[in-house]
């Protein structure tokens, strides 16, 4: 979900720039609201959109295995924190978010609140209400309010005006961003956006308007509007002072020539890149992979911490890993079972894409796994995977640099999530990872790449890439 707001706002900004930098000072005020209201929409779709010929195949990554997790500090702090900890990250954000929601649910009534008094007063015709006392004048929906003490020529400029706003459905367009304000309350360019197409919306009425009369009287009148007036963000108000340089200056601009309708198209390259990206980006996939694959080591270490699992952390690890297959292009191959004997559970699934030739061809398991250097003598696959479990576990908590912890002004239980491959020449690579701070990133990057050269695996005698996860569990007593 993270990946996902990450991309619609990146691309919203990106949308932006175009409308800001190349099309604001057109005249096409219709093809620019046009503009504004689909782009808006269009990022929220594309980051959804993957083109399947448009995605990188990795065709060697044959295994994924998930490593027993390496504790590092306090073991007895990590074990107690291990399973009821999960999520520790994420609650405070979810309770923001909802709050952010609420508050911005709260200011939308408020605003529709303040409304309400105006239906109530005399209704001049169908749609237009007389405001006493005032020289407000704005729009909502279909109908116009407009005040009492405006003088007679102004307020038949003004209906003009307003009527173009009432015809177009103006009011909609606002609307739409005020839902979305609601729930992407904390992205700022759903403000910018709103923004802009409320300017359009007065170009638009202004282009139409001026029209029904001379441009000199429209400017005088322009000019000599009554200020201070309220506006509210969903409503089309004539007398925003903000605007009205903006709109003369508009309205004084020659209209634009027909050839530079050729920016528009800059759209096409933009959203095609942008749909190259979705398609080939894998973020959205590894970060729900990652934290379900946390959730199954974390459990795993626990069970193995009681020699024993039980019918009920059979059915959760089962659970976990019909989840992860689901999110993914994965098959399971092994599923759990109660093991009162303390036996090792290991968790392997399969990528589907296997060879360079597109054709999906499932395994069991790998043949031969890769062999951890002093781990040669070992005869089955099963020995030599814990041997290398081991090997690595020992390796990272003897290289890694405790101190840092302290450094950081960390306490508790901090998580660490790795995965990296061991390739077909056996060394480490596409080394990534996943952590609350970059230094820790940075460390675990350190440390792994410490693992020395080993074996790799084979698959029908030839050796392949296998994908590995790694959780490591930072504890730091308070």
């Amino acid at each position: 979900m993270l990946s996902y707001i990450t991309q619609v706002i990146c691309f919203q900004a990106l949308f932006m720039a175009v409308y800001y930098f190349l099309l604001r000072k057109e005249t096409f005020f219709q093809y620019n609201r046009f503009y504004l209201l689909a782009t808006v929409f269009a990022s929220f779709i594309i980051p959804m959109i993957k083109i399947s010929f448009l995605e990188t195949a990795v065709p060697v990554e044959a295994f994924q295995t998930v490593l027993p997790e390496v504790i590092i500090g306090n073991t007895q702090l990590a074990k107690g924190e291990i399973v009821t900890n999960q999520g520790y990250y994420s609650f405070p954000w979810l309770i923001v978010y909802v709050i952010g929601v609420v508050t911005s649910i709260f200011v939308l009534f408020s605003k529709i609140i303040k409304l309400l008094p105006y239906f109530k007063y005399k209704q001049l015709g169908k749609n237009i209400i007389e405001i006493p006392e005032s020289k407000e004048a704005f729009t909502l929906f279909n109908y116009i309010f407009i005040g009492k003490d405006i003088d007679k020529l102004s307020r038949k400029q003004i209906l003009i005006h307003e009527r173009i706003h009432v015809k177009q459905k103006h009011t909609w367009d606002l609307l739409f961003f005020e839902l979305l304000r609601i729930v992407m309350w904390f992205n700022p360019f759903i403000y910018v956006f709103q923004k802009q197409t409320s300017i359009i919306h007065e170009y638009l009425a202004d282009q139409k308007a001026v029209n029904a009369q001379s441009k000199k009287e429209y400017f005088e009148q322009l000019l000599n509007a009554a200020f201070g007036t309220e506006q509210l963000s969903f409503t089309n108000t004539f007398f925003n002072h903000s605007l009205i340089k903006k709109r003369i200056t508009m309205l004084q601009k020659s209209k634009s020539k027909r050839i530079t309708l050729i920016k528009y198209t800059l759209i096409v390259p933009l959203v095609l890149a942008m749909l190259v990206y979705t398609s080939c980006s894998k973020e959205n996939e590894l970060e729900t992979e990652q934290s379900l694959e946390q959730q199954i080591a974390s459990l795993k270490f626990a069970i193995e911490e009681k020699g024993e699992i039980s019918e009920s952390e059979t059915q959760l690890l089962n659970e976990l890993n019909k989840s992860l297959v689901g999110k993914s292009n994965m098959t399971l191959v092994y599923s759990y079972s109660p093991d009162n004997n303390g036996k090792d559970i290991e968790e392997v699934v399969e990528q589907r894409r296997l060879e360079e030739n597109g054709e999906n061809i499932p395994f069991a398991v790998i043949d031969e796994v890769p062999v951890f250097p002093g781990c040669e003598g070992l005869s089955s696959n099963a020995e030599r995977k814990q041997c290398m479990s081991s090997k690595i576990s020992e390796s990272i908590g003897s290289n890694f640099d405790t101190s840092i912890g302290k450094k950081l002004g960390l306490s508790g239980v901090t998580r660490i999530f790795a995965t990296f491959k061991i390739d077909k020449n056996g060394y480490i690579s596409g080394l990534r990872t996943r952590s609350p701070h970059p230094s820790l990133d940075l460390e675990a990057e350190r440390v792994i790449s410490m693992i020395p050269k080993m074996e790799p695996g084979k698959q029908n005698g030839e050796p392949v890439s296998v994908l590995y996860s790694l959780p490591i569990t930072f504890a730091i007593s308070e």
